[in-house]
């Protein structure tokens, strides 16, 4: 027999645990053991562990299940009893497939009578244990709530116990009153009162906030686009080469900081204050600025965006 296939034998009857625990060779070289792992390993950098060894984190399953149907609905039919049954899954009249059993179309009706007997019986069966399982958790809920209802029943009646009855006569009253009873409460009615007007305040806000909503809506629902050719008159007014709207005094603009920045609060200041350096502005009248705030007077008197 050859000595490597002796070897080989000889390793195979040695003991896993003996194996496991031998004491490792001595290293020929001087450079500590961890330098041996390749940066890439986690077990690069060593890093302690505690002495009570930690669980794994629960897992954490994506996704949510749908809500279960109530197949079982108390102003539906009852489902599992044999009229039901008979209604939803009824037999076949006749035998269609005996008519040509040796024919490829009495195959096909054979098996289509095979798939539907499977049908029937799994809707009986499913229905079946559906509603034993219903009764089943209806059963162990009503026993849970009867058996706590039961303890609370229990202590509530129970005698004082000792320890109470004795230390009872160092209670101050005024502390009874937070041990028996709620504390009473001189001002509720007062603060009811003004809880439920400061509601009705809100509520009616909210209500004039909603029909002038409605009401600008409608204002503004003549400039909305309704049809087709409205449709292609905005996209001609508005995807041109050079549009009107960004063009400044001297040249076409590619956005609409091409006609400056906006104007800030003082530069209104100095139009209403006739303080404008501009002439245009300094010379205009008070004409347009009166007529904004009449339409301003007259969408508060009126209740609605003119």
């Amino acid at each position: 027999m050859p000595s490597s296939l002796l070897l080989l034998r000889l390793s195979n009857l040695r003991c896993q645990a003996c194996t496991a625990f031998q004491k490792p060779s001595r290293s020929l070289s001087s450079s500590p053991q961890i330098l041996a792992i390749g940066p890439e390993s986690p077990k690069f950098i060593e890093v302690p562990q505690p002495l009570q060894p930690t669980y794994p984190p629960k897992r954490r399953i994506k996704g949510v299940l749908p809500t279960p149907r109530n197949v079982f609905h108390r102003r539906g039919p009852k489902k599992p009893n044999p009229g039901y049954f008979a209604a939803v899954t009824p037999e076949p009249k006749a035998d269609a497939s005996s008519q040509t059993p040796d024919t490829a179309e009495g195959a096909r009706i054979a098996w289509k009578e095979r798939m539907a007997a499977i049908r029937r019986r799994n809707l009986r069966d499913g229905l079946t244990e559906l509603y034993d399982r219903k009764k089943q958790i209806e059963h162990s809920t009503a026993s849970r709530s009867h058996y706590w209802r039961l303890t609370r029943e229990a202590l509530v009646s129970q005698k004082e116990r000792e320890d109470e009855r004795l230390t009872n006569p160092t209670i101050l009253q005024s502390m009874r009153v937070f041990q028996k009873q709620s504390v009473s409460d001189p001002k509720r009615a007062k603060r009811i009162r003004r809880k439920r007007l400061v509601w009705r305040n809100k509520q009616q806000q909210q209500k004039a906030e909603r029909i002038d909503a409605l009401h600008s809506l409608y204002m503004q629902a003549r400039s909305f686009i309704t049809t087709e050719a409205d449709l292609d008159a905005v996209i001609d007014r508005i995807f041109v080469p050079k549009p009107a709207d960004f063009m400044n005094d001297t040249e076409y603009g590619q956005s609409v900081w091409s006609k400056g920045p906006p104007e800030t609060v003082r530069e209104l200041l100095s139009i209403t204050n006739k303080e404008s350096s501009k002439a245009v502005e300094y010379n205009e009248g008070s004409a347009v600025l009166s007529s904004e705030r009449m339409k301003r007077i007259q969408e508060e008197l009126t209740g609605g965006k003119m």
